[in-house]
């Protein structure tokens, strides 16, 4: 079963990013031609590391549609602009990039929760840090919070390259770090509460 699940994983990331390279490459959209490139590095890498990391496949799920998500955000247009910039519903509006909540919060919410996740588990089960609970939480979210900058980062170099990108200013960037944050909070407390709740079922 386990075999099974993970040929599927490789076809289903293969499918979409085979699919949203072929798109970018029509009109040379360099911005997510480099996007794709740095999931195929992150995907690959993550699935190949599977016999040391021993994610569970829920998890490996969960970051594989993260993948699929990042390429339709550039792919799927609507009205005059692509799905990244969709602006779901107006909590915050300040006017330009200062505007709460897009899609692209959203893809950023749930990726860095996914990877506190990630770090969580690798803390627990593979270096196997059993006690310390609450600073094992705080290791998790704070290495997320770092993955994040790195991307930030890239992001950055993206839009000094890259003439026509579509990265936004400094408070698009801060409002990224801080949906990041969001997600790896949410994620690691939801964790941990499920775990503490299979851990009294098992009692």
């Amino acid at each position: 079963m386990k075999e099974y699940s993970s040929w599927a994983l490789w076809i289903f990331n293969a499918t979409y990013l085979f699919w949203g390279g072929a798109y970018f490459l029509q009109d040379f959209n360099l911005e997510f031609i480099i996007y794709v490139g740095v999931i195929i590095a992150l995907v690959a890498g993550v699935l190949l590391t599977t016999s040391y990391t021993d994610f569970p496949q829920w998890l490996l799920w969960m970051f594989s549609f993260w993948g699929l998500m990042h390429v339709l955000g550039g792919a799927v247009h609507i009205g005059s602009g692509v799905l990244f910039g969709y602006h779901i519903h107006t909590f915050l509006n300040f006017g330009g990039d200062f505007y709460i909540l897009k899609y692209d919060q959203v893809v950023h919410f749930y990726l860095y929760g996914v990877v506190a996740m990630m770090a969580y588990h690798l803390l627990r089960n593979v270096l196997e840090v059993r006690n310390h609970t609450k600073l094992v939480m705080l290791m998790a979210i704070m290495a997320s919070v770092g993955v994040s900058a790195l991307n930030e980062i890239m992001e950055f170099i993206i839009s000094v390259v890259v003439e026509n990108n579509g990265v936004g200013g400094y408070e698009n960037t801060m409002l990224d770090l801080i949906f990041n944050l969001g997600g790896a909070v949410v994620a690691i407390g939801l964790m941990t509460l499920f775990s503490r709740k299979r851990e009294k079922v098992s009692k």
